[in-house]
């Protein structure tokens, strides 16, 4: 497959010229970044001339692949959450049963403060507006969190077609833009933890933060970049979402046997799995040795990039060592604060950095405990190895759900877990019958007309081919509330039934009316 894919790939290249791409990268967390990296070199490494604006600039970056960092701009999001603070979560809103609603709306607040905050710096990095002032042939921008590079885009008047990258599932603020539905009845918010079979309460609270998210997003993050811009500028520039509204193509790194079915428009293509690197990076000896002397198995244990894992409260972290000491396989744990040839307690080795493709990929390695980000879960069906995810903030909760739905894993509370919890449900994880379920699950995966990276590819292309098309997009984007939602024609079928119930009782009246009097005239003749 693999091969088709590349040739044709290559066929469809002798037809596209050597073209100037632009990459806007504004969020400072890593795996949004990491996601798209091959994307980028692979681009610069067919001919193109590739220009990326990013907080992590690529290592030994090809010969016509040109770098502008944004680091020192913001602080970059590695290791920056405290696992202390899920501790804090209230009891009497856990009692409730309203904490996950609370919570969803309190973790996503920062990105807006994040956001702001970049675009207030941003506005005035010179190396950023001397790449602006080019022009290019396509322009590739991170669509999670803002739009301040979509505005400073029209401030230095670039025309070329944009594509927009998640690296998520489509944020429930950006499906407008392009047309897709989002219905909140069986599509299922990416903060949630539901899946497409919601009970009548789940379809409530995920219509509510539905609405709550698209004015959260218009109102603390697009009219704020946008004023923030004129600001700048001394000058008045469209809403922030009409200009996003020329989007030209979305690629999003998921793909439905993973993340579920969306209806999806022709413009917006799944590549899930398009970072993986199959050159595959050498595995430290220390760790290959734990690997090797391994009797059965080995469970690989990584929390992402972003959590500190050392933060953990003592006694959770108690918690855990008592579960993973009890299991016969060896446990590697991605913790910060360990030795530089890992720190051995029993069964464990915990370990400053792991490479976590390559361990999911070697044959001793059976299970993985995750939190549930896209790329660790992306890497481990891609190897076939079932999940137990403990999921923390963001997509992590609605993933979980999603691997637990098609059998590649078992999601448990962090707020809840206990020592009986992690070990049952690490024993559910490790069971043959998940094990196969999990490999399944890899096969129909993988099972797909072309690589993804293949595929995005050829759709970057395509647009520099053929600039911006319409038929890939949906006119629901341009409707109104009303006219989208059919409000105007339900009101005129509804008020078109009362007129015609009227009509039928005023015409029943005047035969009522004829009736009785017709009986009054008999009554008086005899």
């Amino acid at each position: 497959m693999r091969t088709l894919a590349v040739l044709l790939v290559a066929i469809f290249a002798a037809n596209v010229q050597s073209a100037r791409i632009l990459g806007l990268f504004p969020h400072t967390g890593k795996s949004h970044q990491m996601v798209f990296d091959p994307l980028l070199k692979t681009l610069a490494e067919r001919g193109h001339d590739v220009t990326v604006v990013s907080f992590f600039p690529i290592k030994n970056p090809p010969a016509n692949y040109t770098i502008v960092s944004l680091e020192g701009l913001a602080a970059q999001g590695v290791e920056t959450i405290d696992l202390s603070y899920f501790d804090s979560q209230s009891k009497l809103l856990h009692d409730l049963g309203i904490e996950k609603v609370i919570k969803q709306i309190f973790d996503f607040q920062p990105l807006a403060d994040m956001a702001t905050g970049i675009c207030s710096n941003i506005v005035d990095f010179v190396p950023l507006a001397n790449a602006m002032k080019k022009s290019y042939d396509v322009i590739l921008v991170e669509n999670f969190n803002s739009d301040c590079m979509l505005g400073l885009m029209h401030v230095y008047g670039l025309k070329a077609p944009y594509i927009s990258l998640s690296s998520s599932a489509i944020m429930q603020w950006s499906s407008d833009r392009i047309g897709v539905t989002d219905n909140p009845s069986y599509v299922p918010l990416v903060s949630s933890e539901f899946t497409s079979q919601m009970t009548f309460l789940q379809r409530l609270e995920n219509t509510l933060m539905n609405v709550y998210y698209k004015i959260w997003f218009r109102y603390a993050i697009q009219m704020k970049e946008k004023a923030i811009i004129e600001k700048r500028f001394g000058r008045r520039i469209p809403d922030l979402q009409e200009i996003a509204k020329n989007v030209s193509l979305m690629l999003v790194n998921t793909f439905h046997s993973l993340n579920g079915v969306r209806p999806l428009l022709p413009g917006v293509v799944e590549v899930g799995g398009m970072h993986l690197d199959h050159s595959r990076k050498a595995i430290p000896h220390y760790i290959e040795r734990f690997l090797n002397e391994s009797e059965h198995g080995v469970v690989l244990f990584s929390w992402g990039s972003l959590i500190k894992t050392a933060t953990i409260p003592k006694y959770k972290e108690e918690i855990i060592m008592n579960a993973l000491s009890k299991l016969k396989q060896r446990v590697i744990w991605k913790y910060e604060d360990s030795d530089e040839e890992g720190t051995l307690t029993g069964n464990i080795l915990k370990v400053k950095w792991l490479p976590q493709y390559e361990l999911l990929q070697h044959e001793k390695v059976i299970a993985f405990i995750a939190h549930g980000g896209l790329l660790g879960m992306t890497e481990a069906i891609s190897a076939g190895k079932p999940m137990l995810i403990v999921p923390f903030y963001g997509d992590q909760m609605v993933n979980g759900a999603a691997a637990t739905t098609i059998g590649l894993g078992k999601a448990i509370s962090y707020a809840d877990m206990s020592e009986k919890s992690l070990l049952e449900g690490l024993q559910s994880v490790l069971s043959p019958e998940m094990r196969m379920s999990a490999r399944r699950a890899s096969k129909i995966w993988q099972d797909r007309i072309a690589d993804p990276l293949d595929t995005a590819v050829y759709w970057v292309e395509r647009v520099i081919r053929w600039g911006h098309q319409d038929p890939l997009h949906s006119t629901s984007r341009d409707m109104g509330f009303i006219e989208y939602n059919l409000l105007d024609v339900a009101a005129v079928i509804l008020l078109s039934f009362v007129f015609l119930i009227l009509i039928l009782r005023i015409v029943l009246n005047q035969i009522l009316r004829l009736f009785g009097a017709s009986t009054s005239k008999k009554e008086k003749l005899h």
